[in-house]
């Protein structure tokens, strides 16, 4: 009998597979591994970076793999910073809030990204300038292969913009058969009295001043900025469906970069981790996008990098509105923008 996984995706999408196994304790994962090791299967995290289409009458064959591991611990600290070991299925915002009500520094830009701590690697997830890979030390994971666990420092993994070595096909394996399921994930945090906030994003500054806060701001008033900032631009998924960003920011060269911005002038250029980014949010509404709506689906009146489910929309109709905006960008702008949501099945 299929499972629906109408529930576990934030699109809120009709979708259906042959199985779900839930982990809710690492000692599950032998005798799991075992029984899927000739089966297709499928890593289902929080479910807020992906498109599923898959019918009732055509599920996924597979078996979907959900971690339900919890837990927070402390490792010894190092050099004056803290260190926490947090379970791969604890919600990112919850451990978020957690890091912060116990007087730790770092993950504050990254406040209410939805999603949990295990998939925060593989997205490598960013928010006003931070990316959760300058916080990591390390990332834990089953492999289905050895059937063993094995540990891969930070640096190993190659993260890059929405990058991870974990989302590469000649290591991680087909999306079906994948290789590595992240059980936990080590972080390296300051003291919250030590810590420097990042307030390169446009917007934070100007956000902390409304609310208030004089510089330095303490890294729980940092995460107040990003949360209101965040609840005014994206809609809740809880409430309407939807991925959060849909399109990544292009990365181009400063020559391209430059051009666009004369011929553009407003276009948002920034700099990141050596990389020179254009916005896609702003590419999109100038492009005339914004707030389009069709049947089911929309794109985002108050921002343009969210496509929303109102109510009944199909995985069709997200992809067809998705691919109007690359085509309309494209025509415009000469980009071709990359969607962040994992599509399954790919196309």
């Amino acid at each position: 009998m299929p499972i629906s996984l109408q529930t576990l995706n934030t699109l809120g999408l009709t979708a259906w597979a042959d199985a779900l196994i839930g982990v809710s304790n690492s000692t599950e994962l032998p005798a799991i591994s075992q029984s899927l090791e000739e089966k297709d299967r499928f890593i289902l995290g929080g479910g807020s970076n992906v498109v599923l289409h898959a019918s009732q009458e055509a599920p996924l064959a597979l078996t979907c793999v959900q971690s339900q591991l919890k837990g927070i611990v402390r490792l010894p600290a190092r050099e004056g910073l803290s260190r926490l070991r947090c379970a791969s299925g604890e919600t990112w915002h919850d451990f978020v809030m957690w890091t912060l009500a116990n007087g730790l520094g770092g993950l504050e830009n990254l406040a209410l990204i939805p999603g949990t701590v295990g998939a925060a690697p593989i997205q490598n997830i960013g928010a006003y300038g931070v990316e959760v890979c300058e916080r990591i030390e390390a990332v834990h994971a089953w492999d289905f292969e050895r059937h063993d666990h094995v540990v891969f420092p930070a640096e190993s993994c190659q993260f890059g913009y929405r990058h991870s070595l974990f989302k590469e096909l000649s290591f991680q394996g087909p999306w079906n058969r994948p290789r590595f399921f992240i059980t936990a994930v080590d972080f390296v945090l300051s003291p919250a009295t030590k810590s420097s906030p990042v307030l390169s994003y446009k917007g934070l500054s100007e956000r902390l001043t409304e609310l208030g806060v004089t510089e330095p701001p303490m890294p729980m008033q940092v995460a107040h900025a990003v949360i209101s900032l965040r609840k005014e631009k994206l809609p809740d998924p809880s409430e309407v469906g939807n991925v959060g960003s849909f399109f990544k920011n292009p990365v181009v060269d400063e020559e391209l970069a430059r051009a666009l911005a004369s011929q553009n002038p407003g276009l948002p250029v920034f700099q990141q981790n050596n990389q020179t980014k254009l916005s896609a949010g702003w590419l999109i509404e100038s492009a005339g996008m914004k707030g389009v709506q069709r049947g089911q689906v929309a794109v985002s009146a108050n921002h343009a990098l969210v496509l929303t489910n109102l109510g009944a929309a199909t995985a069709r109709d997200v992809l067809g509105l998705a691919h109007e905006i690359q085509e309309a960008v494209m025509a415009r702008f000469g980009l071709w923008l990359e969607p962040e949501p994992q599509i399954i099945p790919p196309l």
